[in-house]
């Protein structure tokens, strides 16, 4: 083939096709998003950027943002936040959800970082962001609260991993710090302080690169950081097996939460974190996504114990992050959770990630017939990105609906808010300070812009 013709074909083509698909995928958020707060975003979010604004010092201010929510600390993106309020002037839950869905490409340049020397690097691209940049995970495509947690521990997570290959004194500090980060977004970011661990005694025992003071280190700063991040930690143990669970929970799950024994959760445990590992390719089977959690499962120890030698096993390692993740956030889950609501949930993320991840790890490893094999990949990519825009955009369209009519009646509706809360004085507060500026009503009719919901007078459907 001439030059020219494999160059278009390996390079141009596809990282135009690249860019399309992230420029496609942020015009859909841009245009969907709504200057709302949903949710724990009343809570997490707005409430605590309020509160720094009034603190009477730094240390007080401090202090807002890293408390507790629920049962994660998240002071990495509450302080995102607050720059962006800084930035902008005001708390814009529309501008949030496209800085929160901005780690997706993010997660896309850290690939690209691990691939760079590859020939097809841009082929690999391509597959990984159309599996990756869709709407499969249509509960939180829109819901910035969620989505900063979900995708910014995975983004912090991987560029700690990144940093940590052929590891020097600054990239260990600048690892330990985004691993910091990884733990104040969501509790499960802990775990990537063991498989920064697992990379550093990796290139001490395998490869023999590198000092095992490395490691010594890295394990003294893991036991520092998971320490601290416990301090003043709630007691919400109505998660796991031989606890009882909150009258609120009861009600939200009376059918399905019991007070299991350990051999009933074990097996609530196993069904539910195959599902949650398979969930992206399925929006209604549990068998279809459990098979599919146990194959990738599968394929990716494969692949480790062919591959667990090599000098770079960066992408190894943050493929097991996710499963560590979802065997993480199953274990809180399991018990409140049946199996069928993850395929209709913001757990579904962590499927996706993994696949687009062992996507990329699997593409590596293809060694013959790679010619043939990568359009094939190509295409099936191509099909599963619309094929996840068609069918999870009736569901989204759900949403925003919902959400649209729980605004105009003033309605904000908070998952297991807190005895004597309210969440109109944490709106009327934000609203008198300035720094949250409610869109008009009745929405979407009232208003038309670039990225509104309405033409012609009529309100937009997604598509």
């Amino acid at each position: 083939m001439p030059r020219f013709a494999s160059d278009l074909l390996i390079r141009w083509v596809p990282l135009l096709a690249l860019g399309a698909v992230i420029l496609y995928f942020f015009c859909f958020v841009d245009r969907y998003a709504i200057n709302v707060p949903y949710h724990d975003g009343i809570y997490d979010l707005l409430r605590p950027v309020t509160l720094v604004e009034k603190a009477d010092n730094v240390r007080d201010g401090f202090e807002e943002l890293f408390k507790w929510h629920a049962d994660h600390r998240t002071g990495a993106t509450r302080l995102l936040v607050y720059v962006a309020y800084l930035v902008e002037g005001e708390i814009n839950f529309h501008t949030l959800a496209l800085l929160a869905n901005m780690a997706l490409p993010l997660i896309l340049v850290l690939f690209y970082l691990m691939v760079r020397n590859e020939t097809y690097r841009w082929v690999y691209l391509l597959v990984s962001g159309l599996l990756l940049l869709h709407i499969r995970c249509y509960m939180i495509v829109l819901w910035s609260q969620a989505s900063f947690a979900y995708y910014y521990v995975f983004l912090y997570g991987f560029a700690c991993i990144v940093l940590l290959h052929k590891v020097t004194p600054l990239r260990l500090g600048l690892a330990a710090v985004l691993c910091i980060f990884s733990t104040l977004t969501y509790a499960a970011g802990q775990l990537v302080w063991l498989l920064g661990l697992a990379s550093l005694l990796h290139q001490y025992i395998l490869t023999r690169s590198r000092p095992l003071s490395y490691a010594a280190v890295w394990l003294m700063l893991a036991i520092i950081a998971t320490l601290v991040w416990r301090i003043d930690m709630p007691e919400s143990t109505y998660f796991y097996p031989g606890s009882e669970a909150p009258a609120g929970i009861r009600d939200l799950f009376p059918d399905y939460i019991v007070d299991m024994s350990v051999p009933l959760f074990l097996e609530r445990y196993g069904t539910s974190l195959l599902v949650t590992l398979g969930s992206a390719l399925t929006g209604d089977s549990m068998l279809l996504a459990g098979g599919a959690g146990l194959s990738m499962l599968l394929l990716l120890l494969y692949i480790t114990l062919r591959s667990y030698k090599d000098d770079d096993v960066r992408l190894l390692l943050c493929c097991w992050f996710v499963v560590a993740a979802a065997a993480a956030v199953t274990i809180g889950r399991a018990r409140v959770l049946a199996p069928d609501t993850i395929l209709v949930s913001r757990y579904s993320f962590l499927s996706v990630i993994l696949l687009s991840s062992l996507a990329l790890l699997l593409q590596l490893r293809l060694k013959r017939f790679k010619s043939f094999v990568l359009p094939v990949i190509v295409v099936a990519a191509g099909i599963y990105w619309a094929w996840a825009f068609r069918i999870f955009a009736p569901p989204l369209q759900e949403i925003l609906n919902q959400r649209y009519t729980e605004y105009n009646l003033d309605m904000y509706p908070v998952y297991f808010r807190g005895e004597g809360e309210s969440v109109t004085a944490v709106l009327e507060d934000a609203v008198s300070m300035g720094m949250y500026k409610p869109p008009c009503k009745p929405l979407p009719d009232c208003e038309k812009s670039p990225r509104g919901h309405v033409e012609d007078g009529a309100a937009d459907t997604l598509h």
